[in-house]
């Protein structure tokens, strides 16, 4: 197209060279035509000169299109070359996650890991107590789940004793079983279901105050676990709720002290089987009133190299009942809390470490309760110092009667107060006072200073 407009200019301009000149047209010599002719071939030469260079800026345009259109299909290149990457990358990952949870579907099976720790220092007026800063306990608790069907937990413990050992213990390992919404089959070593502080609130991080209330720790009245079985659940009652729990283990044995050890175990020492559980009713939300029962009996302590070398003098077995109440109120920033426990060991013949020939050992009645209320401080004041604060009350006693040794280490009133820091959700400095006063003649009082810090995870 060029071509065709660079001659015809050619043509053009041969024709203006035979035009007569503006003298020959003032001599008259050129008509009127003639000139109207010139004019049009000046216009169309403008014309045509217009057009030329519309169509260099035309070419220079598709030319930069052209080089730009290049540098974008290189860098999409680019781009495509790297989410390959990219993907391929992330299947491997998830080919790994795969093999090392589970060899079926990746949303089959889950895990999760959780627990707490603690650490802390115990003062003591007592002259006989030493002021020590303790170690507290590590307790990683492990969760495996699959699908909606099952679930194992499990949760250990290491401790450092007084004398600088680290001692394990695996506080449960279970196996739940999903049976509907309203049922759950619980195999293996539990924590016990009977009251609420043992199964709920013992987690240090938990736990309003250092230590267990006096008679619902280890060593105390409320059994802490058992290893057997448990059918548990909710069913709805109205507008509001009745959760349950039926349970049957090996149940508590005898101790050298004639005491009832109810630390679940992993072999029965009698044919006999615990039978417990418990109820708890929501009137509201906010409130639950329950009640647990267990029964079972208890053989007497023998040593198991010795045998029975003569004839008992009594039985050798005695029928073990605790039965108890407890209540909770949790609303917003305050929480209270209420827990009573009795249960009655009948009288039996045994060993003990005081007669290795064995002696009728009278019935041991104990009895145990605790009140308890705290408020977070969430809602008063603009400061954030403040808003983290929690003080917390808590009474409680504990009493023996039937055995004269337990109750000097045990029987006591004991009155906590202390002050709770939240650093985050589950991280909690508490400080605190605890006021131990024996009931038992000749064994003196206590105040203990209590620090800790506790952080579950």
């Amino acid at each position: 197209m060029k071509n065709l407009l660079l001659g015809s200019s050619m043509m053009f301009i041969a024709t203006l060279g035979a035009t007569p000149s503006m003298a020959q047209i003032g001599e008259g010599l050129v008509s009127e035509g003639q000139i109207s002719e010139n004019l049009a071939s000046q216009q169309l030469l403008a014309r045509i000169i217009s057009l030329e260079e519309e169509l260099a800026s035309l070419r220079t345009a598709v030319q930069q299109s052209t080089q730009n259109a290049a540098i974008a299909r290189e860098k999409a290149d680019i781009a495509v070359a790297t989410v390959t990457k990219v993907e391929t990358k992330i299947v491997k990952v998830e080919k790994k996650a795969k093999s090392a949870t589970y060899s079926g579907s990746e949303s089959d099976a889950k895990w999760h890991l959780a627990g707490y720790a603690d650490v802390g220092f115990v003062g003591s007026n007592n002259a006989s107590g030493n002021d020590s800063f303790v170690t507290g306990k590590f307790n990683p608790g492990f969760h495996f789940q699959y699908k909606d069907l099952l679930m194992f937990e499990s949760e250990l413990e290491f401790v450092t004793n007084s004398d600088g050992e680290t001692t394990t213990e695996l506080e449960y390992s279970q196996i739940n079983l999903f049976l509907n919404d309203y049922a759950t089959l619980v195999v293996g070593k539990f924590l016990s279901p009977i009251g609420q502080f043992q199964e709920r609130l013992h987690p240090s991080w938990i736990n309003k105050i250092q230590g267990a209330p006096a008679g619902f720790g280890h060593d105390g009245l409320q059994p802490t676990s058992d290893t057997g079985i448990q059918l548990r659940g909710s069913l709805p009652v109205g507008e509001t709720r009745l959760a349950y729990t039926l349970m049957m283990g090996n149940g508590p044995r005898l101790t050298s002290e004639s005491a009832v050890d109810t630390e679940g175990t992993g072999r029965d020492d009698n044919s006999n089987k615990s039978f417990g559980g418990r109820l708890g009713y929501f009137p509201t939300p906010n409130i639950e009133i329950g009640g647990s029962f267990l029964t079972a009996k208890v053989n007497s302590y023998m040593d198991p190299a010795a045998g029975l070398p003569f004839v008992p003098t009594g039985p050798t077995d005695s029928r073990y009942k605790l039965w108890g109440v407890d209540g909770a109120y949790t609303k917003g920033a305050i929480a209270a809390r209420f827990e009573y426990l009795n249960s009655t060991r009948a009288s039996l013949f045994t060993v003990t470490d005081d007669e290795p020939l064995g002696e009728i050992v009278p019935t041991l009645d104990m009895e145990a309760w605790y009140g308890q209320i705290s408020y977070r401080l969430s809602n008063v004041g603009g400061s954030d110092f403040i808003k983290r604060l929690e003080p917390v009350i808590r009474y409680g006693q504990f009493r023996i009667n039937g055995q004269d040794e337990l109750a000097e280490e045990n029987a006591q009133n004991r009155f906590n107060i202390g002050l709770n820091y939240w650093l985050s959700p589950t991280i909690v400095t508490k400080a605190g006072l605890e006021w131990r006063n024996s009931i038992v003649a000749g064994v003196d009082s206590e105040t203990r200073y209590q620090f800790q810090v506790s952080y579950g995870f």
